[in-house]
């Protein structure tokens, strides 16, 4: 079998949550050798869930699942001396370290990049914070919610008149995984080309505030600062989500849905699906700038058509026109979507027991070096083969090591 992408780096993955496990899932699944390092009570997203039947069970936690496959997993306690006299064993052995905490936490356990770079020279050391390694914020904590608020994009989404709202879920944890995993590849590459180590530091909030698209640029050339306009795109109407007779849509006519002056004899694909021409002789079809102001008289214009049409019609004719509406699905709706089972968007991983959980396969795909899924592993499940046959430990300074609590 032809080796993954990743295969024979060598990773020791520290960190817990999401963001530091997402970026290690990566280089997992791409067949580098993770290994987990988990505190003895294990990682805390085993205590999250979701779990089957709603039966806490840190081995079976959704999350931890979904964030850790194709891993080892060992426990430690590298908080204390002799867990971190296993760990710099750990890291003599591999190509890069991950770790989650602030910087004055790792330099009160000496495991900074400073600490370690003179005894492992090419190791990458890659650390993931709410607010990075240095500056005034460095010991703030902080989560996804604080790196979206600290982005502008919670700033600039919701009604004028309201409070700042959050996307659902756990966007800014996830950027920062995928911007930690795009920096220890540039270091192993850089590594590669010119040799030693290097220190990725990655900040949540400053990862997420450069997903920003443009909020930014607009205040520096024009001193202008974007307001909430109902999480809407500023330079265009309709780019919204609306209703329609079982769900809702993603309403978006791109850059040709409304009648041009370069086609003053033609139907425009907008009018075209909303099955009446005559709407292009409407100033809301015809004006931006007065479907922008006059967005709710646009709307009950629409709302006819959309509430007595399926989300599928809608899309799928207005797809045919080339007009980019999507359908806007539940969880439930994506597990049996044609498109997304063709293209194996969703694993199957096991889970103690008999059962398994279905999780995000991989999102990207690679035509000869294919990612591969393997089940989350238990925890501390690679102890005994790390410590008696990689480290070289005799079994007797293991029952030490568990007695002390250090594993």
């Amino acid at each position: 079998m032809t080796d993954r992408a990743m295969s024979g780096v060598r990773v020791v993955d520290c960190s817990q949550g999401i963001a530091g496990p997402y970026a290690t899932k990566l280089l997992a699944d791409a067949g580098a050798g993770v290994l987990k390092v988990e505190p003895p009570q294990g990682d805390y997203t085993r205590r999250l869930g979701p779990f089957p039947g709603d039966r806490p069970d840190p081995e079976a936690s959704g999350l931890y699942l979904h964030l850790n496959t194709s891993k080892r997993s060992m426990t430690l306690d590298v908080s204390v001396p002799s867990g971190q006299v296993v760990l710099k064993k750990l890291l003599a052995k591999s190509d890069v370290f991950v770790c989650g905490e602030r910087t004055s936490t790792l330099r009160a356990w000496g495991l900074t990049y400073d600490d370690l770079k003179s005894d492992f020279p090419d190791l990458v050391v890659a650390q993931v914070s709410p607010f990075g390694a240095t500056g005034p914020y460095a010991d703030y904590d902080g989560n996804s919610l604080t790196a979206m608020a600290m982005s502008t994009i919670m700033y600039n989404t919701g009604e004028p008149d309201r409070e700042p709202l959050v996307t659902g879920g756990e966007p800014g944890e996830y950027i920062a995984g995928v911007q930690l995993w795009i920096g220890i590849l540039a270091a192993l590459e850089n590594r590669a080309r010119n040799g030693g180590g290097d220190h990725v530091d990655v900040s949540m909030a400053e990862a997420a505030a450069a997903a920003d698209e443009y909020n930014a640029a607009m205040y520096g050339f024009q001193g202008a600062i974007r307001r909430r306009y109902y999480s809407r795109h500023i330079f265009g109407y309709p780019n919204d989500i609306m209703a329609c007779a079982d769900g809702h849509v993603v309403v978006i006519p791109g850059a040709g849905g409304f009648p041009s002056p370069l086609q003053p004899d033609t139907v425009s694909p907008m009018a075209l699906l909303f099955e009446n021409p005559d709407l292009d002789k409407d100033p809301l079809f015809q004006q931006m700038g007065e479907r922008m102001v006059r967005w709710r008289d646009f709307e009950a214009l629409v709302a006819p058509y959309l509430s007595t049409h399926s989300a599928i019609e809608i899309v799928m004719t207005a797809q045919a026109l080339r007009l980019p509406f999507a359908y806007v699905p539940t969880a439930a709706d994506l597990l049996v979507d044609e498109h997304l089972a063709e293209r194996a968007s969703f694993a199957h991983v096991a889970v103690p027991g008999d059962g398994e959980a279905t999780v995000p396969g991989a999102p990207f795909k690679m035509s000869e070096t294919p990612l591969r899924i393997e089940p989350a592993p238990r925890r501390g499940e690679a102890n005994a083969d790390v410590l008696l046959n990689e480290l070289g430990y005799e079994k007797p300074d293991l029952t030490v090591l568990s007695d002390q609590g250090v594993i």
